[in-house]
């Protein structure tokens, strides 16, 4: 822990740095999704902390291909990245949740852009069905990857409420299939949700690692 300033935590951070013995920026991408609670498939109005961009407010143009997205953010970071390499991050909406064909396409774009070291996917446990797992497990075999998942808290009645829509079940078999095929996954949780307290905050933490998460995103409970 002294090389690390003596933090309790080990950030994303220290990794890159201990990894690739650089600091590593994230460009975030919009690959043209929505949500199964957006769509009607699962529900209307998408989870109550979900902004209309998808909570990618910072996200390339969905309008634009995946490799004008990754020069756009590259030039508007030039002063910070320079002769660096980066993570391409997939970030609004639900990025798994479309034809495997299509999600090959875009990912192989960003993977093969000459700036990007490895690839990042923003994602829900209930949207990752087998023939995309398959794809997952590819990319995972021949590039750095991640994927992130979306579980916010282990209770259900809560999880009601801010209208996630899928159970904890869902998340802990996403999460064993991920981890039994080698593939790292982050899990987001948020602190602040309506009538949870510090027990409840601390067993969602508790349950994610508990999942073989390689990584936890917390956020505080922010609703537009």
């Amino acid at each position: 822990m002294e090389k690390h300033n003596n933090r309790r935590f080990y950030s994303l951070n220290d990794f890159f740095k201990d990894e690739f013995k650089d600091k590593i920026f994230k460009v975030s991408l919009d690959g043209g999704f929505t949500c199964p609670n957006r769509d009607g498939k699962v529900a209307h109005g998408g989870c109550i902390f979900c902004s209309d961009a998808g909570s990618g407010e910072f996200a390339g143009n969905r309008r634009k291909s995946i490799t004008e997205q990754i020069d756009e953010q590259l030039e508007f970071l030039k002063d910070k990245v320079k002769d660096k390499k980066v993570i391409a991050y997939f970030q609004n909406f639900t990025n798994t949740y479309g034809d495997v064909d299509y999600l090959r396409e875009i990912y192989y774009e960003a993977l093969n852009h000459p700036k990007v070291l490895g690839l990042a996917i923003g994602t829900r446990p209930d949207c990752i069905e087998d023939d995309t797992l398959e794809l997952l497990k590819e990319i995972n075999e021949k590039h750095f990857f991640w994927i992130e998942l979306g579980l916010q808290t282990i209770d259900d009645k809560v999880a009601k409420i801010i209208n996630r829509g899928y159970p904890l079940s869902t998340y802990l078999e996403t999460s064993k299939k991920l981890k039994e095929s080698g593939i790292k996954f982050v899990t987001h949780m948020i602190v602040g949700l309506p009538t949870e307290e510090r027990e409840d905050i601390l067993n969602t933490a508790k349950c994610i690692v508990q999942s073989g998460a390689w990584g936890i995103k917390i956020h505080s409970l922010h609703i537009i």
